[in-house]
């Protein structure tokens, strides 16, 4: 992205995807066109966060494979499905930059965080906490949208609004189950908080699921002369924790898990 970013304007600017004459090419070349310095560095930086915690998150869990498999998907076949999807919101405008793809690694966060959670500290189980934190955080993104533009952020708190009810009745739900294993669960969690290291990274795992949907979805989406497209990033961080969600259970009940993920 840096070494495109340092090629002529002109040609970025030919890469771009255009929703009035949208190609295949352009679908997939647009994701890594940034023709602003600030949106480069965030983007980058989103990147840099989040990669190598999801790395680290994986190898204490032994899923070095599924970080692979997912890592090549985000990178080869997201744009495509990112770049097409804008289609749906038809407007004469343009659409470029990793944002979306960005977003999609943040989605896979609350997965690996579940897995981390269950294998390291008996916390789980992870197909119920990565969902619970997934639509946890989409409570968080209907409320920082409330601020955003408003077609677009009422898009996002529409679209999110049936998440953040599901969400709040999935934690009801898994406090009442908890409550009979109390004593188990406060073992459990002297354990977590009596291992260094494991107990700091999970932590940071779940700051970073937070605090990137204030970068994403900020109260000005305004940048530059453009705006930022906070649909694509909803898109990304959604399909991005569904993809691997959805692959990993059908993997597991398919008994394809240890030879697939």
């Amino acid at each position: 992205m840096i070494l495109i970013y340092l090629s002529p304007v002109g040609l970025r600017e030919s890469l771009v995807f255009d929703y009035t004459e949208p190609t295949l090419f352009t679908a997939f070349a647009s994701v890594f066109i940034h023709l602003d310095k600030i949106h480069l560095l965030v983007n980058i930086g989103v990147y840099a966060l989040i990669v190598p915690v999801l790395f680290v998150l994986s190898i204490a869990t032994r899923n070095r494979r599924r970080f692979y498999t997912a890592f090549v998907t985000f990178l080869l076949m997201f744009p495509f499905v990112l770049s097409y999807l804008n289609l749906a919101l038809f407007r004469p405008s343009v659409a470029f930059g990793f944002s979306g793809v960005a977003m999609a690694f943040v989605g896979y966060l609350p997965f690996a965080l579940a897995n981390y959670l269950d294998d390291v500290f008996d916390v789980g189980p992870a197909n119920q906490i990565s969902p619970m934190l997934f639509l946890l955080s989409l409570l968080c993104i209907a409320v920082l949208s409330i601020r955003s533009a408003p077609t677009i952020g009422r898009l996002v708190v529409l679209s999110t609004v049936v998440s953040v009810l599901v969400a709040i009745l999935s934690v009801l739900l898994y406090v009442l189950a908890l409550y009979d294993q109390k004593d188990e669960l406060q073992s459990k969690l002297r354990t977590v908080l009596r291992t260094s290291g494991h107990f700091e990274l999970a932590m940071i795992a779940i700051v970073l699921i937070f605090a990137i949907q204030f970068v994403a979805f900020p109260p000005d989406p305004a940048l530059g002369d453009g705006v930022l497209n906070l649909y694509v990033h909803f898109l990304g961080y959604s399909l991005g924790f569904l993809a691997v969600f959805t692959a990993v259970e059908t993997a597991e009940r398919l008994g394809w898990a240890e030879t697939v993920l």
